[in-house]
């Protein structure tokens, strides 16, 4: 056990934590994602509040009815994450709709009460993962705040109304589905929850600071078509367009675009794609179980020797020692 809380990024004093509070007889408690059942909606949710002000949250829900549904929310920032399936929307008071993107984390904030509205969909699910952070969560900073990331989620939180969809993050990704899925529960599923939601937090505020850097630098009409062409490799990782083709959809030049993308993401057009396509072999194999030469054929890879190279290179084992493994 020890060792596996500490495979999952638990100190030693977290661990000195938890056989404190077992000494004590401190009961453990139900922290996964709770298996529920409404005339809404059937599936299982988690919302834990780790700290003063930075609640943790999860879905797995598929919607049992056509019906909007209201409820009044607290001044606060809302980030989402859509892990599967899809989402209608929810509308913030009169400020129109905020949807989520399926793989890219979505904030929202609002520093007055405000009337949310939710649609429902019948037979669609929607499997999610984020936080939510009060004022209470930054008051303990004062005005000690100068990390450029952190000001701008604390503006998420101040301003009237304000919303923004981030670029696809792997490590944003991983973290959100640790959280639906983990099996912890007691004072070991307090300590998760609450690394995990302060991770969640970090990480967003790191692509906060990095967009912004990045945008300042080369311009946010350029920083979106790089965004844009993102997208577009994305939707078909098989059989992405070219970059000439890329640049054309886009409407900028292949060289711009080429320069761009390597500011933005620090790897090249045909680097990203690699990445990707080495990623969804590993989930081919570790979650769909199929061989080696199926899952490198079925990226893209004519070669199993190619494939097989460049998955050692990319996570330091042979694929076929994959399998089996878990992404969590």
């Amino acid at each position: 056990m020890i060792q596996s809380a500490s495979a999952e990024g638990f100190t030693g004093s977290d661990l000195v934590r938890l056989g404190a509070n077992l000494s004590l007889g401190v009961t453990p408690a139900d922290l996964t994602a709770r298996t529920m059942e409404t005339p809404i909606y059937a599936g299982r949710l988690l919302a834990h509040e780790v700290q003063a002000g930075l609640t943790v949250t999860a879905t797995d829900i598929t919607y049992l009815t056509d019906q909007d549904f209201t409820v009044d929310v607290e001044p606060s920032l809302v980030c989402g994450i859509l892990i599967e399936g899809h989402d209608e929307g929810v509308e913030i008071g009169r400020h129109g709709y905020v949807s989520r993107v399926r793989d890219r984390p979505v904030l929202y904030g609002f520093r007055g009460a405000q009337r949310c509205r939710r649609t429902c969909v019948r037979a669609q699910r929607c499997k999610s993962a984020g936080f939510l952070l009060k004022p209470a969560f930054f008051d303990r900073f004062g005005d000690a705040v100068t990390d450029d990331g952190l000001l701008t989620l604390r503006e998420f939180a101040t301003a009237e109304f304000r919303t923004m969809t981030l670029a696809r993050s792997a490590r944003l990704l991983e973290i959100a589905r640790r959280i639906l899925d983990h099996p912890y529960n007691g004072s070991l599923g307090e300590l998760f929850l609450e690394s995990s939601a302060l991770a969640l937090v970090v990480e967003t505020a790191e692509q906060l600071k990095q967009e912004r850097s990045t945008i300042a630098l080369i311009g946010r009409r350029h920083y979106e078509r790089v965004m844009e062409a993102r997208d577009i490799i994305d939707a078909d990782l098989v059989a992405t367009p070219t970059s000439l083709a890329l640049a054309r959809r886009v409407g900028v030049s292949v060289t711009t675009l080429q320069a761009n993308f390597k500011i933005v993401f620090s790897t090249t057009i045909f680097g990203y794609v690699r990445d990707q396509r080495l990623m969804m072999a590993r989930v081919l194999l570790t979650e769909h179980g199929l061989s080696a030469a199926e899952a490198g054929y079925r990226v893209g890879f004519s070669s199993p020797a190619a494939f097989s190279a460049a998955f050692r290179r990319r996570f330091g084992r042979p694929p076929g020692q994959e399998s089996g493994r878990s992404l969590s």
